[in-house]
Order: C-alpha cells, then sequence, then structure tokens
C-alpha cells in the first residue's frame, strides 16, 4: 500500500512538535495561537496522522481541537459579529454536509462532518476571532508569520531543486526523491504536490508586495516576494505560473481601479463572442495555456466539458462517479468542479456567492480608504490574492495546507473593515520588520479528506 494512504503514521518528532505546539496554544499568549498553528500546521504534512473514531486526525485537526478547547473554555469566542462573508461560507459549509448526507449516509455525514463543520468553518472562525479586536498591526504580524514560512520553506525548495532530495522527510515529506517530468525538477516540500506548493507561494505575492508600501515593511516585502518565486519557480508546475501571471494582472490593474466595470463586462463579451466564433467550446481555451513543457491543460479543459455535458449527473446534490465521462475524469483537478461533484448546482452557486461576496467587500473597503494610500494598497493586494486564487481553482483542487491558506485568507478578507480602523502608531511585529514587539493584545470577553 502506498504509505501517503495508510490509516495512521505517527513519529516521534511529530509528537515532540505536536506536544510543544498544543502547550503555547493552550496556555500560552493569545497573540501566539494563530501563528503557531499556521506554523506547525504548514511544516508537518498530512503524511502524519492518527485515526480516531472514523476521523483521519492530520496536525491540523489535532491543533484545531486544542484551539478550541482554549477558546470555549476561556469564552474567547463571546462577541464576535457574524458579517455577510461569514454567513455566506457557513450556508455553503452546511449545504455540502446536508449534500455528502444524502449522497453516502453515515460514511458521507462523517465526511461532511469532517471538511465542512470541523475544517473549514473551525479554521475560519479561529481566524475571525483572533482578528475581530484587531488592527493593522495584528493582520501584518499575520502576514509576518507568513513571510516567514514562505522564507523557509523557499530555502528548502531551492536546497530540495539543486540536491534532487526533499530535506523535510523527517517533518512527514511525502517523497523524499524529488519528481522530475521533462527535465524539470518539481520541488514540493512538505505540500502533498508540486502544483500545490507553488500555488502556496503564488498566492500570497500580493500580500508581500503591498508590505513595500506600508510603515517599516519593505524588509517583509523584500523576503516575502523573493520567497514566493522562488516556491513558483523551483514547484516547476504550469498551474503556478499561470496564478503568477494572475497576480500580475491584478497588481497591474491597480491606475484603473476606479473602472474595473466597464473592463469585466467587456472580458464576458470577448468571451462570449469567441465562444460563438470557435470550433470548440471558450473553455478549451485553457488548453492551449500549455506553459510549461508537459503540462497537463488539455486535461483541465477536458474535466469542465466532462462536467458540463453531465450536468444531469450531479446538478442535484452532486454525485460519486466521476471516472466514466471521459478520459482520467476521476481526477477533479479543478475546484468548482469539485465543490459540483459533492454539493451540486446549489453548492456551486453557493461557493460563488462566497467569491463575489469577497469582491463586493474588497470593491467598497477600497472606496472607503481611498484618502489612506498604504490602507488602499493592501486591500487591492487582498483582491489580486482572491483573483489568484479563482485562476489557480481552474487548475487544481486545495486539500493540503493550501486548504489551510484559504480558509485564513477568507477569514482575513472578512476582517478587511479592521483596516478602517484607528491607524495605528507603528508598532508591529519584530519578525523581520524594522520596528519593536508587538505588546501583547488584551484578552477580549469571552470555532477534505476524512
Amino acid at each position: 500500500m502506498d504509505q501517503t494512504f495508510t490509516p495512521e503514521v505517527v513519529t516521534p518528532q511529530w509528537v515532540a512538535i505536536l506536544c510543544v505546539a498544543g502547550l503555547l496554544i493552550l496556555f500560552g499568549p493569545r497573540k501566539y495561537i494563530l501563528p503557531t498553528f499556521l506554523v506547525v500546521a504548514t511544516f508537518l504534512s498530512l503524511y502524519n496522522r492518527v485515526y480516531i473514531f472514523g476521523f483521519n486526525f492530520f496536525t491540523s485537526r489535532i491543533l484545531l481541537l486544542l484551539v478550541w478547547t482554549r477558546i470555549l473554555s476561556r469564552g474567547e469566542h463571546r462577541g464576535l459579529t457574524l458579517k455577510p462573508l461569514d454567513k455566506a461560507w457557513i450556508l455553503f459549509c452546511l449545504w455540502g454536509l446536508v449534500t455528502e448526507t444524502l449522497q453516502r449516509g453515515g460514511p458521507g455525514f462523517i465526511f461532511g462532518v469532517a471538511n465542512r463543520v470541523y475544517d473549514s468553518l473551525g479554521i475560519y472562525f479561529l481566524v475571525r476571532i483572533c482578528l475581530r479586536d484587531a488592527r493593522m498591526p495584528e493582520l501584518r504580524q499575520l502576514m509576518s508569520c507568513l513571510v516567514v514560512i514562505c522564507s523557509v520553506l523557499a530555502a528548502f525548495m531551492l536546497a530540495e531543486y539543486f540536491t534532487h532530495r526533499n530535506w523535510l522527510t523527517a517533518l512527514g515529506a511525502v517523497f523524499e526523491a524529488v519528481q522530475e517530468r521533462a527535465g524539470r525538477m518539481r520541488c514540493q516540500a512538505t505540500f502533498m504536490h508540486p502544483v500545490l506548493a507553488g500555488t502556496y507561494g503564488a498566492v500570497l505575492l500580493p500580500l508581500f508586495a503591498a508590505c513595500w508600501w506600508q510603515p517599516r515593511m519593505k524588509r517583509l516585502a523584500i523576503a516575502g516576494c523573493s520567497a514566493s518565486i522562488i516556491m513558483v519557480l523551483t514547484a516547476g508546475s504550469g498551474g503556478p505560473l499561470m496564478t503568477l501571471a494572475a497576480v500580475l494582472v491584478g497588481l497591474c490593474l491597480w491606475p484603473m481601479r476606479a473602472n474595473l466595470r466597464p473592463i469585466r463586462w467587456g472580458l464576458l463579451g470577448v468571451l462570449l463572442v469567441l465562444h460563438l466564433l470557435m470550433k470548440a467550446p471558450v473553455w478549451f481555451l485553457i488548453a492551449r495555456l500549455n506553459v510549461v513543457a508537459g503540462a497537463s491543460s488539455f486535461h483541465r479543459a477536458e474535466l469542465i466539458d466532462a462536467f458540463i455535458r453531465h450536468f444531469f449527473d450531479w446538478w442535484l446534490i452532486g454525485t460519486q462517479v466521476t471516472g466514466d465521462w471521459g478520459f482520467e475524469t476521476d481526477d477533479v483537478a479543478n475546484a468548482f468542479c469539485v465543490v459540483a461533484k459533492h454539493a451540486g448546482l446549489l453548492g456551486l452557486l453557493l461557493f460563488i456567492r462566497v467569491l463575489s461576496t469577497c469582491f463586493r467587500e474588497i470593491g467598497f473597503l477600497r472606496g472607503e480608504v481611498e484618502s489612506d494610500r498604504p490602507t488602499e494598497i493592501m486591500v487591492w493586494a487582498f483582491g489580486a490574492s482572491l483573483l489568484a486564487h479563482v485562476v489557480s481553482f481552474f487548475g487544481t483542487s486545495y486539500f493540503d495546507q493550501t486548504n489551510i491558506l484559504w480558509h485564513i485568507t477568507l477569514a482575513m478578507l472578512a476582517s478587511l473593515a479592521l483596516l478602517t480602523s484607528q491607524p495605528d502608531e507603528g508598532v508591529e511585529l519584530g519578525v523581520l520588520a524594522d520596528s519593536e514587539p508587538m505588546p501583547e493584545a488584551p484578552v477580549a470577553e469571552p470555532f477534505q479528506t476524512t
């Protein structure tokens, strides 16, 4: 049996790291909860896990159990006000739980609870609770933590690229030997796939770039952008490169930020005209995006076509089987198709509603902070990052540390209104930044694969 999918894998170093992290989460200052969770969940891969009562408890799930034990016991969840994005995400997750249960009964219910409730809502509301009383310094602290993580990952992926060996196997990296395709090294660090490793760096690039215009964060910007680009290049995959291209497009639209409506409608019109003029459907344009040798862009286009042709097989509550729809259509490397498979048409519409709510909130907030250029740039960077996620969804679906990053990004988007709070006085995290350490935040009056 492939060791990647064995029921449980426990190593002494994994247990030791979890114990230290658990103590810090349970008894340490509140400001260390998110950084501890993010660092440990990123560097300890899904390869390490224990199997309890039908659930695979990966590193992130064990940490979530500890985090929520602390939050609920101390009442730190009290006072959270639900925002439109919160409600949209809850509705999407709960509908996913319903469809999984209707599709597969008891096993589907367990899958839905593990993925839709425990993972998705647990990580999302963990970030919302930790950021709800914060202002810009806490958001910067979280991004500083991401810079450190990406810098370390980039260093290991560079070593992986030149030595042809994954040096993070001691922390649960799946493969010690580096994958190779068409003569390219495909490095992945502790991620489950090289595409996901490169995507992780690409979607964070705009946030790191925006740090250049924030007070005393230029060093963070340089380190973060360098690390992101290294991760994309050493991953050796076309998907991260296309995601990086989406980031650059999003950032380059900055001069036209006040006139995006005609651009959006114009793009939609061009796609409709191309659909009428092309011999193949317009989504087969994806098949032409072979940015690297050996890329499987045609498979991505075929996958979308298969789901459209078999609409009545999945529209109600999704479907369990897609393998007989075409060549390798059981490999659903498209986040939108994954949602359709597991949650049907209504689930897909709810997912699109989540994305549209994110973009709407970003546009509204950018207009509010127009007089504050650094904050406006940071808000725009979140929009570029969200655009990068959407583009990457057409070529992959998140199922490892990238899934954690996606939920954290969503929660940060819901907390963007914090940027309109009273401006900070230059107090920032002292990691890689030219600043004083951030004072401890006051304790507030005290939430895919099984």
